[in-house]
């Protein structure tokens, strides 16, 4: 040790003495000349013995501890308050050589070993070694790095001696889950357990990544394992030369428009300096100085008619109105961040958006209402740079401009105001708050035209979700609007006159999305959100002056004829639609069953095969339908219920096991008000809430007691109340009225959700579950939705399908962390999916072919965001594809297109979101196998994907990768 400081101080001119200081230290004894250096130099001074001699034990293991006091000594004591909590759990407060030890974990040379649960340990009397000495001089040589290169006055960090930065070429063929990292073995070679490994936005990494490495399993020549959990800043930058303060460097933006809008071509980001040019795979941006993170301008042009004598219209009367938007995004972030001893003292994130909204509504005729038009999504990234080490931002936003009328004229109403305001948080030595300030306004213009009284009402909203490493982060709104009412009146004998005060202003929203604690702080179950509105602008430039009234744009105007929706000849009317393995089926509003597929005609009831729709003969009054794995029920009027199809275990419940291509009624079921059909059990919900059953009972799955199958219905006497049944696989659930789930059937996986996995063959009550509002199930799990919108999960968990970060099976219900205000939920193939109330969507389990729709391939076994997908208003999943029905009645679609089953007109499977193509005006999705159907408000039906049979039922088998109407 004597002979490492002597050389890295540079070996400096030294006479040793003539005599040694030390009994054990013979003047001819190697390492002499830099034992008796040390000990000039005070850095050890050895062991005093009686008779006022000293020892230095030259052969003797040098203790952790001893070492810490070595290197403060050699570094000349500098000036360093040792803090009143100790960072390791062995190595008390005021104890031996602690401010030596917290000197050497503040300056970043040792930090120790995670020992768990937020502890660490510096274990100080573990010997060391020359590999860790090493370490040692290296990281002392090396321990503080400027905050950024290009400006001095930023300051320096310490950044953790354990401290990986991943390159973006080590990422490339990456495959990143929550905790694990798979990497080709000659990219893994440096990284060790206990280390941090920290990248920027990549291509394997998108979100970033600050994780610690908890094991790595090595295959030489082939595929190391990294298993991670996650780490916070403090862990990788231990201490900051006081507050630094980072701008945020932009890495990507992206702005994905709504069909109608023309975006302008990009503003560069403005920056005090450049650096070098940013490719999409670099992991650190070059820090500029000052820099937008993104800047996009769009025009928006749209005229929509009111309709008159629809109350439930957007915009009723019989006027007309044109809005011009043109928007322009941009903004600017700012990080602060201060640490010491491997803590956090303060940490502040803010965003600064500038949004300038330039409205013009011209008005025709009688109009009440609000109508909302979608700007895009706008999503990008940037980069805050702690020195090396770069803290990732994704922003998802999406941006609509909204208007609203009252009155009868003819108006024109433009206004103009450039908004700018600061959202964020900031948290300083336990102290939390928000940072939701106050905007300005500046730019402001305004025009009137009008020929009566009217009230009118122009806005923009801007709502952003930013993510810190893809996991936590703050979510605002911010939305300029502008407001007036104008009144023209009449004095007798005298010209009109008007006023029309004038509102401008911003309303905002802000919120924390999961404690932040990736920054190093914990604020639990901290939910609060603050809103406000701000007036910022008033007046009324048309007080007491003469009305200024528009000009006709056409003084005769011809009515423009409102288009009639084309009907594909001989089908049309349709109610409901449903799908099973074998056939097709539609209900249409007069009552009649139609159904098509050539593939197992008995099925369909049709005695000859058809790939276009037939009627079903013999039925009518019909209500419902409902298709198992390859028979069907009906539901009607009268109350009961009729069925045809295959009978292997009974299903059919006429008493027998032989199939029929003829619907029959089915005895003893009277004032039956629902339903349902599982891959090989049927069930009816009778109007006084008894459950019947009938089929297959190999597992319990009728609930009732049976041999292994029941060819006639009988009551599960153990539930009553119950409003809705969900089958999976062998199991069944029922949700009573008063909140509670009851499962019965194939327990293998824990799915009934008692805590065991013993098969039931009688309901019992799914453990801790209350105030359930929905209930989905898949093959072996089941999903529920509570009243409050948290969602709860149980059951098979082989794909991380029930979101709680592992893949082990679920026996007892549990709340998926991540997701709040849910509206609905879906689950397919062990692949989950939830609609928040604002309509975003998550998604986590199984992702062949990226049918999570999350960008990549690679399961999830935690809630994702969908990226760039907003306004949705209902999902269907198949077993490898999935489908968004939007609130303006269009679809997007994701994962599996071998047979253009996403309708986009290719076959290339998707990861993200596609559109299908050419499909407005519907109303649901009904997902099949590797076919699809939608429904439209015409009530016509559409059909795209697999046509092997006649599945699409257009008269073809000819494969569609674009919609086609049925029996068209």
């Amino acid at each position: 040790m004597a002979a490492f400081l002597y050389r890295h101080a540079g070996s400096p001119a030294f006479t040793p003495p003539t005599v040694s200081p030390f009994t054990d230290v013979p003047v001819e004894a190697a390492f002499y000349k830099e034992i008796t250096w040390l000990a000039s130099t005070g850095i050890s001074t050895g062991w005093a013995l009686d008779g006022g001699v000293r020892e230095y034990r030259p052969l003797s293991p040098i203790a952790r501890d001893a070492m810490a006091a070595f290197l403060y000594r050699y570094a000349d004591k500098p000036a360093f308050t040792a803090p009143p909590v100790s960072p390791f759990t062995d190595v008390p407060a005021g104890g031996g050589f602690y401010t030596e030890i917290t000197w050497l974990a503040g300056a970043g040379i040792s930090t120790g070993w995670d020992a768990g649960n937020g502890a660490r340990q510096y274990r100080p009397f573990d010997g060391i070694a020359r590999d860790a000495m090493a370490a040692f001089l290296y990281r002392y040589a090396g321990q503080k790095t400027p905050a950024d290169p290009g400006n001095p006055a930023a300051g320096t960090v310490t950044v953790a001696p354990d401290v990986e930065v991943l390159e973006p070429a080590q990422l490339q063929t990456a495959q990143v889950t929550t905790n694990t990292i798979a990497l080709p073995s000659d990219q893994a070679t440096d990284i060790k357990p206990n280390d941090v490994l920290v990248s920027g936005a990549t291509t394997g990494t998108p979100d970033g990544l600050l994780v610690r490495v908890v094991q790595v399993v090595r295959d030489p020549g082939g595929t190391t394992l990294v298993k991670t959990k996650p780490a916070t800043v403090p862990e990788a930058v231990v201490s900051t030369g006081g507050l630094l303060e980072v701008t945020g460097t932009p890495v990507s933006s992206e702005f994905i428009p709504a069909p109608d809008v023309v975006v302008e071509p990009d503003t560069a980001p403005t920056s005090t300096r450049t650096g070098p040019a940013t490719t999409p795979d670099m992991a650190r941006p070059y820090a500029a100085a000052s820099a937008e993170v993104f800047n996009k301008s769009m025009v928006l042009s749209r005229t929509v008619k009111g309709e008159f004598g629809k109350p439930d219209a957007p915009l009723t009367g019989d006027g007309s109105v044109t809005l011009k938007s043109s928007v322009t995004a941009k903004a600017t972030a700012k990080m602060t961040l201060e640490t010491a001893f491997l803590s956090l003292k303060e940490v502040s994130v803010v965003i600064t958006p500038s949004i300038k909204a330039e409205h013009s509504l011209t008005a025709q005729g009688s109009l009440k209402g609000q109508v909302t038009a979608k700007l895009g999504e706008l999503n990008s990234a940037f980069t805050f740079m702690a020195g090396p080490v770069p803290v990732v931002v994704t922003s998802n936003a999406t941006m609509n401009a909204n208007f609203s009328l009252d009155g009868n004229a003819e108006v024109v109403f433009s206004s103009s105001q450039t908004v700018t305001s600061n959202h964020g948080f900031k948290y300083n030595n336990g102290s939390f708050n928000l940072v939701n300030d106050k905007p300005t306004t500046a730019g402001i213009e305004n025009e009137y035209k009008a020929s009566a009284s009217l009230t009118a009402r122009a806005s923009l909203d801007f709502d952003a979700t930013m993510k810190l490493y893809g996991i936590a982060g703050i979510t605002f709104g911010i939305g300029p609007y502008a407001t007036t009412t104008i009144t023209v009146t009449a004095a007798s004998g005298q010209d009109l006159t008007w006023t029309c005060p004038l509102e401008l202003g911003v309303e905002g929203r802000l919120g924390v999305l999961a404690g932040i604690k990736i920054l190093g702080f914990d604020l639990g179950e901290w939910k609060a959100t603050a809103t406000n509105t701000w007036p910022l602008f008033t007046a009324n430039p048309c007080q007491n002056t003469p009305v200024i009234k528009p000009q006709p744009t056409n003084p005769n105007p011809t009515p423009t004829p409102t288009p009639t929706p084309t009907v594909p000849a001989g089908f049309g009317n349709v109610k409901e639609v449903s799908v099973n393995g074998a056939s097709t089926h539609a209900l249409k509003y007069d009552g009649t069953v139609w159904a098509w597929k050539l593939e197992g005609n008995a099925d369909t009831g049709i005695v000859t095969d058809s790939s276009v729709p037939e009627q079903l003969p013999g039925l009518s009054g019909i209500q419902d339908i409902e298709t198992g794995a390859y028979s069907t029920l009906a539901l009607k009027d009268d109350g009961t219920v009729w069925s045809w199809g295959y009978n292997m275990g009974g299903e059919l419940g006429n008493g027998t096991t032989s199939p029929s291509m003829i619907p029959a009624r089915i005895q003893g079921l009277t004032e039956i008000t629902k339903i349902f059909n599982g891959d090989s059990a049927a069930y009816a919900i009778k109007n006084d809430g008894t459950v019947w059953s009938w089929g297959s009972n190999g597992y319990g799955e009728l609930g009732r007691p049976a041999s292994n199958f029941a060819t006639e219905p009988g009551q599960i006497l153990e539930v009553t109340g119950v409003v809705t049944l969900v089958t999976g696989i062998y199991s069944t659930y029922a949700l009573k009225d008063d909140g509670t789930v009851w499962a019965w059937g194939l327990n293998q996986n824990g799915q009934l959700g008692n805590g065991n996995r013993g098969s039931a063959y009688a309901p019992s009550q799914v453990l801790g579950l209350s105030s359930v509002k929905a209930l989905k199930a898949d093959n072996f799990s089941a999903v529920a939705l509570l009243k409050d919108g948290t969602v709860m999960t149980w059951g098979h968990n082989g794909y991380g399908q029930a979101g709680v970060g592992t893949t082990t099976d679920v026996l007892i219900p549990v709340t998926v962390s991540g997701v709040s205000g849910i509206a609905e939920v879906e689950t397919r193939f062990y692949s989950t999916y939830a609609i928040g109330e604002d309509g975003s969507v998550w998604a986590w389990g199984r992702n062949e072919y990226g049918r999570l729709g999350i960008g990549s391939t690679v399961n999830s076994s935690t809630p994702v965001q969908l990226a760039g997908l907003a306004n949705v208003k209902d999902i269907s999943a198949t077993y490898w594809s999935a489908y968004a029905l939007m609130t303006d009645g269009s679809v997007r679609a994701w994962g599996a297109n071998g047979h253009g089953q996403l309708g986009n007109g290719t076959t290339a499977h998707s990861s993200i979101p596609v559109t299908v193509q050419g499909l407005t005006g519907v109303v649901e999705v009904i997902a099949g196998f590797h076919q699809q159907y939608a429904l439209k408000d015409d009530h016509t039906v559409w059909a795209w994907g697999y046509n092997e049979f006649g599945e699409l039922g257009n008269g073809t088998t000819v494969d569609s990768h674009v919609p086609v109407p049925v029996g068209g």
